[in-house]
């Protein structure tokens, strides 16, 4: 899941009053007005679809709140302020909070080996620690994406699917040596409580979390047959209008939280003045500095907080996606502004309406976007890149794959009725625009992305963190007998999962019960389908004899052939 979420730590100007540094709002910086953070949830602020609920936080208030859409369809119940809603990976802040407030309390180390809750677990050879799972650094394969490969569907236990993290033979990573997100880092984390504390997460974040900051309407929702009051429905568009989307997965740690905007202002004045543990800032200094790898780099995440830099402004955030549920949380700290957005559409993108509201609030202290302080590329007002015009042979220059070795992926740029295309594979798009002959501006993402050319390399700028370098290759087409000698069936023990591969129509497609997968040839022995990339292995003979599965967070899965 590219280090999108991972960016480097950059300080913020602070303002110097009364010898002490403090975020200062000046006294004629009007607040802005209703209707333009109005005009942002537009196109969500209607009788006849899902929507959002979103609060602002300044001053130790909630400075506006307010509902868009509907919060249930069926019964034509409107989002407000008091919505409950799933707010999937956000959540993981909450459950990073418990290790910490653990630690806090000697209960446990963050340098606990996880073999000591978990001595059914593979030894790697490293030992995979509290620390690790908490900054994702632990190099765990996901165990959403395995469940995924796996086949197993929509319905699985709890118990399912930790025999399934503790089976896997390797790590994508060794500890500490590289960052990548995984769910299943945290679903540990709900395991580990129950184990410290003898009582589930649900419970003791409860009486631990939840109750002391009086967050009322907010859980952990480890049973998905639990009647939530207030509770906003899921729903995801399709051709002829929405549909419920809900899960019935009882996993908590990685996800779970339900609450609502209200009661996240209480969490975000804890970052402010705590009332947790032993108060005191020592346990808010914990959770929000960004965590090193063992080279001394910065990851940019701390206990299920990105720590970032949004246009020259220190930001604290996360967000979530699952099922019809999408949410986000920012604090900008030295600028005293917090939102929250959560949403129960499937197609929102809550990070980008919290930005949009953050371009109101701080519009003075704000850094110009990628491209707008040079001259190609910017309108009149300076505040969105407005692009250049490229023929198609100065587009049709950038056509074709490219691939990064150390993270395994493969991206496709495509000419598309005369634009061009960003692609990551099963559909997965985003429209490029020009800001200059080899300089383009992503769109259709939550955060600010440029893509530039040099010779025979794609650089893809993430603002605020490392540039990512992709090279550019051209794909094998490989003759029909040495197709054949692809087919067959494939067994993975760590999966204890068995894939047909077979030629059909002069394409290897990979039949699966959801549904088949046609494989393309990039490389040598290097195939992909969608975010999957298959690595071939050969005997001494040249006979192919299994290959390697990657999966974006799952890397390196042995598959042998029978």
């Amino acid at each position: 899941m590219p280090r999108a979420q991972v960016l480097p730590l950059l300080t913020a100007v602070l303002l110097l009053l009364d010898l002490c540094f403090l975020p200062v709002l000046s006294a004629d910086e009007a607040p802005p007005a209703p209707e333009q953070i109005d005009a942002v949830f537009a196109e969500y602020d209607s009788t006849s679809s899902p929507g959002c609920s979103l609060g602002i936080y300044r001053g130790g208030e909630i400075v506006y709140a307010r509902g868009y859409g509907m919060a249930n369809l069926e019964y034509g119940i409107a989002n407000t302020p008091q919505s409950v809603f799933r707010i999937a990976s956000t959540s993981k802040q909450f459950a990073a909070m418990t290790m910490a407030l653990l630690a806090e309390e000697g209960k446990l180390s963050l340098d606990d080996d996880l073999r000591q809750f978990f001595p059914e677990m593979s030894d790697y050879g490293h030992p995979v620690t509290i620390r690790h799972i908490v900054h994702h650094t632990s190099g765990l394969r996901d165990y959403l994406t395995l469940a995924y490969l796996a086949e197993w569907g929509e319905s699985y236990s709890v118990e399912e699917s930790l025999d399934l993290i503790l089976r896997q033979r390797r790590l994508n990573f060794e500890p500490g040596k590289q960052w990548l997100y995984s769910n299943s880092n945290y679903f540990l984390i709900s395991q580990i409580v129950e184990k410290v504390t003898g009582e589930s997460l649900r419970t003791w974040a409860e009486k631990h979390i939840f109750a002391p900051l009086g967050m009322k309407h907010s859980h952990f929702h480890d049973d998905h047959t639990r009647i939530v009051p207030r509770r906003a429905s899921g729903y995801s568009p399709h051709d002829d209008g929405w549909r419920i989307d809900m899960t019935t997965l009882n996993h908590v740690g990685d996800g779970g939280v339900f609450t609502t905007v209200e009661d996240l202002f209480l969490w975000h004045q804890n970052f402010a003045d705590n009332r947790l543990g032993k108060g005191g800032p020592e346990l808010i200094e914990l959770v929000t500095t960004a965590a090193k790898l063992d080279d001394g780099e910065s990851t940019g995440y701390s206990f299920g907080l990105s720590i970032d830099d949004y246009r020259g402004v220190r930001h604290v955030n996360h967000g979530g996606a699952f099922v019809g549920y999408r949410a986000n949380t920012s604090r900008f700290p030295d600028h005293d502004l917090g939102i929250a957005v959560l949403c129960n559409v499937g197609t929102a993108i809550p990070g980008r309406l919290t930005t949009q509201i953050a371009d109101l609030y701080l519009a003075d202290v704000l850094e110009p976007r990628p491209g707008d302080s040079e001259q190609e590329g910017t309108d009149e007002e300076g505040e969105e890149p407005a692009g250049v015009e490229l023929s198609v042979a100065q587009l049709e220059r950038f056509v074709g794959s490219y691939w990064q070795e150390d993270d395994r992926m493969f991206r496709e740029i495509l000419l598309r009725d005369g634009s061009l295309i960003y692609s990551r594979g099963g559909g997965r798009d985003s429209p490029l625009q020009p800001l200059g002959e080899d300089r383009f501006q992503m769109l259709e993402v939550p955060v600010d992305v440029v893509v530039r050319f040099e010779a025979s390399r794609m650089i893809v700028d993430v603002a605020g963190q490392e540039p990512s370098s992709f090279e550019a290759f051209v794909s094998v087409e490989p003759g029909p007998e040495e197709m054949t000698h692809l087919a067959g069936r494939y067994y993975s023990a760590e999966l204890d999962h068995v894939q047909r591969l077979e030629i059909e129509d002069g394409e290897l497609v990979a039949r699966h019960r959801a549904g088949d997968q046609t494989f393309m040839p990039r490389m040598a022995d290097v195939w992909t389908a969608g975010f999957l990339t298959v690595r071939f292995q050969r005997n001494e003979d040249g006979e192919v004899e299994g290959f390697l599965l990657d999966a974006g967070r799952v890397r390196d899965l042995q598959y042998e052939r029978r």
